[in-house]
């Protein structure tokens, strides 16, 4: 068992816990116009992701152990190619970094920061970008306090009406 707030880098073994968190992470924003479009094979696509994620050397998936061995915690960082036009050529992407509301406040989404900003230095990357939500306020303060820059937005306009899908509706 571990002592809780131990930050590592996943395993295969650790796939259902980050699914399992995945969800919850989804429930947290089910209000994002873009996880109400979610595809009815999300579940099993999110762990073929996860296994990619864990698998390849250009990405990692780092979590926080939880007292009782389970997760707490989790961030995903892959490296990307920048536009041919802009520098530096490649960054870091940082996605789903996610905390459990039960241990927030205690430095959690800074030692995954960290053990991220590490990672991508071992790449010799030296940007990384942090994708948050237009619409996760709180999120964006984060983002603004930590010292992450905003540098553009995506926005969404749909030519055609389409059908949602209730993620909450599919199976594990």
């Amino acid at each position: 068992m571990s002592e809780g707030g131990v930050v590592r880098r996943a395993e295969l073994g650790d796939i259902e816990g980050l699914v399992a968190m995945w969800t919850r992470y989804m429930r947290v924003h089910a209000l994002n116009p873009a996880y109400r479009r979610i595809r009815s094979d999300a579940l099993h696509t999110r762990r073929g992701l996860f296994r990619r994620h864990i698998e390849e050397a250009t990405s990692a998936v780092f979590v926080l152990e939880a007292e009782d061995g389970g997760l707490d915690g989790m961030i995903v960082c892959f490296v990307e190619e920048n536009e041919p036009l802009f520098d530096p050529p490649r960054y870091v992407r940082i996605q789903t970094p996610f905390v459990r509301r039960e241990v927030r406040r205690r430095g959690y989404l800074r030692r995954l920061l960290q053990a991220t900003f590490e990672w991508a230095l071992e790449w010799d990357i030296t940007e990384v970008r942090l994708f948050t939500g237009a619409d996760n306020l709180v999120a964006n303060a984060v983002a603004d306090e930590l010292g992450f820059e905003a540098i553009e937005v995506v926005r969404r306009y749909p030519l055609r009406p389409e059908a949602t899908t209730n993620w909450e509706d599919q199976e594990s």
